[in-house]
Order: C-alpha cells, then sequence, then structure tokens
C-alpha cells in the first residue's frame, strides 16, 4: 500500500499528539557502564601538535587550486599547496618558523 503524499504546507492544520509509550521505551533503562577511556576527545597525533587555521578561499580560486593540484598527480593535496605557498612567503619575509608539523609515521615512497 503507497503512502499518500506529504502536503505541501502543514499551516495550522498540524496537530501533533504524544505517541503512546511501547513495551520498549517503558522497561527501565539499564545501568551507566563505566567508560574506560579518559573523558578529552580522542585526535590525531598530528592534529593535538597543531593549529587549526580557518582560510577563505574564492570558489574559483579553490577550483583551480584542485585542478592545478589533479594536474600534479593524484597523490598531490591542495593542503600541501598552501602549506608550500606559505612556506614560499614566509621564506621571502624572513621567517625561519616551521609550518608543517612532522608526521610520527614514515612516508611510503
Amino acid at each position: 500500500m503507497a503512502k499518500p503524499p506529504p502536503p505541501v504546507s502543514y499551516g495550522n492544520s498540524l496537530k501533533l499528539t504524544p505517541a503512546a509509550p511501547s513495551a520498549a521505551e517503558s522497561a527501565p533503562a539499564p545501568a551507566p557502564v563505566a567508560e574506560s577511556a579518559p573523558t578529552e576527545t580522542r585526535r590525531r597525533p598530528m592534529e593535538s601538535k597543531s593549529d587549526p587555521t580557518i582560510l577563505y578561499l574564492h570558489p574559483d580560486g579553490k577550483y583551480e587550486l584542485k585542478r592545478f593540484a589533479l594536474a600534479l598527480g593524484p597523490k598531490v593535496k591542495v593542503h600541501d599547496l598552501l602549506l608550500e605557498a606559505v612556506e614560499e612567503w614566509a621564506a621571502r619575509k624572513g621567517i625561519t618558523a616551521p609550518f608543517r608539523v612532522p608526521s610520527e609515521k614514515r612516508r611510503r615512497s
């Protein structure tokens, strides 16, 4: 049996009535189990060592950056291109601080 399509506008004609509790809902809830994990959220090691930064790009520029990364190869990431650009800018300005957080894993070749 097919359901009728929903109305386009509910307006004032929609009245909600509380649903009767089912047997599963009326059963007492089991006692909460003590969590063995620490209360802080788990983050990847690189995320805990880095400071996230938001960069707002024009959609056309972001699209072209994605196309450029794809033209360089399937493993080239826009993130890496942006970091290279920041590092290059910093070097021109005489800023010697590191911008990349080194990965704890060795890179595959």
